[in-house]
């Protein structure tokens, strides 16, 4: 036993001496002494450190790959533009289903991605340089940059449509099967169509002897009640229409060189959904106008009774005889 622990010492103290007087003291320092018991004497713990020193760098190269990688996508995910609140962010929501709490159900919302985006208004009192089209004189150029504003053709519904904005399909007009739209389709019309086209009807009352000076030459007071009752009906109108959308936006004031008191600043921004878009989508789906005012009530279908006034106003009584009922009938 005393032989075998100081052979044992003695291979200690060889392999100690062998790896103070290596290069770099790696498993290399042992390469030219094969065949020894010194070889077979190289702690593997030893050997394991000389592997992994070896392998750094390697390892340092892949991270600085993967870190390069990571960081190459989220520059190239940064360059894309943010999504826009009309996209969809819960797989479960409907389309648009930001402005749903805000609007009634309408086709348009079913079909079109509708984006909301900041709008700054044009509210200057005097009109800019060069003017813009529709605060210029009547004009014929003036007339046809109003008419492209809006377009007030109908536009087809389904049943389930007419039932989900609270209306009866019995009492709707149907489309006729002979449009190819099937039996059970129905007319229907966007609202801020109306809307334009009676703000385009104030516009025209404010250059009335322009527009209406030949035909009522004596003035307003001497227009026919169809008329005055348009203009009133639009004027209301658009008063709903602009209480319901109420909007909450403010504006400032201003000092000016000319005026002593403040002035309103009117050049504000507004969240606006793309009038553009719903432009376009009204005129790829819109349906014959002409053929439209063309159709008459099928026999059998239901209609509703209405007033004695609307009867009058509407010239009823120039082909029909006067019941002189002031009593019954619907007011529309």
């Amino acid at each position: 036993m005393w032989f075998a622990a100081n052979t044992s010492r003695w291979k200690s103290s060889q392999y100690r001496h062998l790896q103070r007087s290596g290069e770099d003291g790696t498993k290399a320092d042992f390469e030219d002494r094969k065949g020894t018991d010194v070889q077979d004497d190289v702690p593997d713990i030893d050997i394991e450190h000389a592997r992994r020193r070896r392998l750094w760098p390697v390892c340092l190269i892949w991270l600085n790959l993967a870190l390069f990688s990571i960081s190459s996508t989220l520059f190239v995910l940064s360059l894309v533009p943010p999504r826009p609140l009309y996209v969809d962010r819960i797989p479960e929501r409907p389309r648009n289903h930001e402005l749903r709490d805000f609007a009634m159900p309408s086709p348009l919302l079913d079909e079109l991605d509708l984006r909301i985006a900041p709008k700054r208004m044009d509210g200057t009192l005097l009109n800019t340089k060069p003017p813009v089209m529709y605060r210029r004189e009547p004009s014929h150029d003036v007339d046809a940059a109003w008419a492209a504003l809006y377009d007030t053709r109908p536009i087809p519904l389904t049943r389930e449509q007419v039932l989900a904005i609270g209306k009866d399909p019995a009492q709707a007009v149907r489309i006729p099967e002979s449009w190819g739209r099937g039996n059970d389709s129905y007319f229907g019309r966007l609202d801020v169509f109306h809307q334009l086209h009676c703000l385009d009807a104030l516009r025209r009352e404010a250059r009335f002897d322009h527009y209406y000076a030949s035909r009522y030459p004596g003035g307003f007071n001497t227009t026919s009640r169809l008329h005055q009752l348009h203009l009133t009906h639009c004027v209301w109108m658009l008063a709903q229409n602009t209480m319901c959308a109420a909007t909450t936006d403010v504006y400032t004031h201003m000092w000016t060189d000319a005026l002593g008191h403040a002035f309103p600043d009117f050049k504000i921004e507004h969240k606006c959904k793309n009038y553009e878009a719903v432009l376009e989508w009204q005129r790829r789906n819109a349906l014959d106008e002409e053929a439209f005012v063309g159709l008459r009530r099928p026999e059998g279908y239901p209609y509703l009774v209405t007033t004695h006034e609307f009867k009058e106003v509407h010239g009823w009584f120039s082909t029909h005889e006067d019941d002189g009922d002031f009593e019954t009938g619907e007011i529309v």
